[in-house]
């Protein structure tokens, strides 16, 4: 494992720590807005630059049920080593439109929803500002999914990815995942495409970190914490449709694994109850070239685990990334 160039937060200081890096971001700043794509569906998204300046960005795709603050700590970590970093707030998260009023439902109509709100983003706010960099696209779960796909439609917007437990085929919770899958289509077919999944329900503040997806109770406890305070973040729950959409990013997933061809790192967390391991292991062989990197006792969010993996998972990142 090659040193870090930065020392990773305590987690017995945790909350503290945590305020002197979002009084850092506050200063390092360079810009945020909302951009719509589409009239009246406005994407938040920030954007930060290190002291001095960089040649490198990373964009950071986020996950379901997240919001670009729950990346306040990777994004300091990047700054540190020297990257400029772009973040957004996906459709139905965070300070970004929604197609439903009840906040603590995501909802989607369409997952390439995902990938063409990306785009736009791109297009108008990342290219225009990282001219002349290396750009790497960083996505996790559902934003891993996003990642993908976009690296397939959209050669040459960025020259790496880096995958963290992407979201390939997602997993049916309690239910055999066949029976799960045909469950959603059913409820979709129904008309409760907008209704939340049988097994869902309203945020309530409560802390599931035994259940959760986090091995650092202290990093999980302060993004809990700032979930209670903002109504904006209190994403709880997928409605049929969104599953339905989610179900079926398999298959273009997989099918055009094999046009990208920029180098892709996929970071697999051993202990995933929340995707598919599988099909994970099928995208790192379909992708030319593509790397596969294993964290046993990582669960799903490997960039919120004990400082003893997060030290290797954000080692490996920056060591690919310097390639």
């Amino acid at each position: 494992m090659t040193a870090l160039p930065f020392s990773l937060l305590p987690e017995e200081r945790y909350d503290a720590s945590m305020e002197q890096v979002l009084l850092r971001l506050s200063q390092l700043r360079a810009a945020s807005g909302v951009d719509e794509r589409i009239p009246g569906q406005g994407i938040y998204w920030e954007q930060y630059e290190p002291e001095g300046g960089s040649d490198r960005i990373t964009f950071i795709s986020h996950g379901f049920n997240e919001s670009t603050l729950e990346y306040a700590e990777m994004t300091w970590y990047f700054l540190r080593a020297g990257y400029g970093v772009f973040l957004c707030d996906h459709m139905g998260h965070g300070r970004s439109y929604r197609l439903l009023e009840e906040t603590w439902l995501t909802h989607a109509v369409r997952f390439d929803d995902y990938v063409q709100d990306l785009h736009h983003l791109v297009t108008q706010v990342v290219l225009p500002r990282s001219r002349g960099k290396r750009r790497c696209l960083f996505g996790h779960s559902m934003g891993g999914a996003i990642a993908i796909l976009y690296l397939e439609q959209y050669p040459g917007d960025f020259d790496r990815g880096v995958l963290c437990a992407p979201m390939v085929v997602p997993a049916a919770g309690d239910f055999p995942n066949a029976l799960g899958r045909a469950f959603v289509r059913l409820m979709y077919a129904a008309g409760q495409g907008e209704k939340p999944l049988l097994t869902q329900h309203p945020f309530d503040g409560a802390d599931r970190f035994a259940h959760g997806c986090a091995t650092s109770h202290a990093r999980y406890l302060w993004y809990l914490e700032r979930k209670r305070e903002d109504v904006c973040r209190q994403n709880s729950a997928a409605t049929y449709s969104w599953a339905r959409e989610a179900i079926g990013v398999q298959y273009p997933i997989l099918a055009r694994a094999h046009t990208v061809q920029v180098p892709v790192l996929l970071c697999q967390a051993g202990l995933d109850t929340v995707v598919l391991l599988p099909p994970q292991d099928d995208l790192a062989v379909l992708l030319p070239l593509g790397r596969k990197v294993v964290y046993h006792t990582a669960k799903h969010e490997i960039y919120r685990s004990s400082n003893d993996v997060l030290e290797q998972f954000l080692s490996d990142i920056l060591c690919f990334l310097a390639q």
